[in-house]
Formats: C-alpha cells, structure tokens, sequence
C-alpha cells in the first residue's frame, strides 16, 4: 500500500520560488486549469542538454521552430533571474482575423525551476516539463498539458494545438540528440556565453556548480 504525502504549496513557493512565486500567480500559472493529458519523450541527450536548449534564449527558435517562430515576436523576447528560477518572456504574434487559429496568444512565458522543471504559459494553454536522468547521455522528459476550462471541451482546437506542440518538440529532440553528439566528438571545445541571450542558461550552469562543489 502506497503512502500518499501530501505537498505544503506555501513551502514549495517560499523554498524553490521565493521571490517570483507572485509573478507566477499574476501571469496565470495556477489551479484553475484543468489537467489534459500527459506525454512522455525519452531522449538520447543528458539532461543537461535538454535544459540548455530550452534556456538558450530563445535564439534557436528562428532555426529549429519555423513554425513556432511565426507566432511570436522574437524581438520583444526578455530573461528575468530569480534565486532558483530564470523567468522568459515573449510576445506572441497578433492573427489577423478572428478565424486565424492561435494557441500562443498575446503573451508567452517560459519558467525554469532549478534543477530540471519547467513551466510553459501561453494563450489558454499550460504544460509543464520534468526533465529526468536515465544515464550520461540519455533522459526521459515528462509533458504534462493543461487549458482554461472554458477551452476543454473545444476537441478541434486541443488536437490541432497538441499536433503543433508535438512537432516542436521533434524539432527540439532532433537539436538536443545533434548536440549530444557534439559534445562527445573529439573536436568539440567549449565557446562564451552569448550576452544578453544566454543569461538563464548561464544561471543554470552557476547554479549547477555551486551544487557541484557543496
């Protein structure tokens, strides 16, 4: 028979949140939506590799994500850090007509939760990210996706919705596997950070090595 613990949200947002728990709660990251499905990717990348794609700023997404990549204004992309957080945000795209499908929104935000979760708001979605380590170079990632009530029952927009995340996340598989790659060859040497758009990833890497060393 299996215990079931029950979890203290005050504790969890005063420890891993702290200071942008608010932020969170103010930009729609809460209870209220209702739990859609869940979808499991397992990776030939460490971990690592995974966090870093997603914390590169956003720069990737005009290269990898075409498709994503017109539905937001790249330019209008900022990066806040937090203790254990680093929070990106993004401007979507505005459709020009009320008939355009659109599943990103006006706004969309992006937060990572040292060490290996992440939370993704936008239009009237949420899916949430757990990043687990099956080995150096291999992983398994945990998409759980969530939508406003009002939008649960609407099977059109959910399947076409899921059909796009699906191919960025292919989009992102195929990057992070190349990148492993790199990483093992013989040739492979480390390079700068880029300033200004690899600051959450260069926050997750301080944060790593002060785990590190402790």
């Amino acid at each position: 028979m299996t215990h079931h613990q029950e979890v203290d949200g005050d504790s969890v947002a005063s420890e891993w949140l702290s200071s942008c728990s608010e932020i969170l709660s103010l930009n729609g990251v809460d209870s209220s939506l209702s739990f859609l499905c869940r979808r499991e990717y397992t990776i030939e990348c460490n971990w690592k590799v995974f966090c870093d794609n997603y914390l590169d700023g956003g720069y990737h997404v005009p290269y990898a994500h075409k498709g994503l990549a017109s539905g937001l204004k790249l330019d209008s992309y900022s990066t806040t850090i937090f203790q254990k957080v680093s929070i990106q945000r993004c401007e979507g795209g505005c459709t020009e007509s009320k008939d355009d499908f659109d599943r990103l929104g006006s706004k969309a935000l992006y937060a990572f939760i040292y060490p290996n979760f992440m939370i993704n708001r936008y239009g009237p979605w949420m899916d949430t990210n757990l990043v687990i380590p099956l080995g150096p170079r291999k992983c398994k990632v945990v998409f759980d996706y969530f939508i406003e009530p009002s939008l649960k029952d609407d099977k059109a927009f959910i399947e076409k919705s899921l059909e796009d995340s699906e191919r960025v996340q292919m989009e992102d598989i195929t990057l992070c596997e190349g990148v492993q790659r790199g990483l093992e060859s013989p040739t492979y040497c480390s390079g700068r950070y880029a300033p200004f758009v690899e600051t959450a990833m260069h926050h997750f890497h301080s944060l790593l090595y002060e785990s590190l060393i402790n």
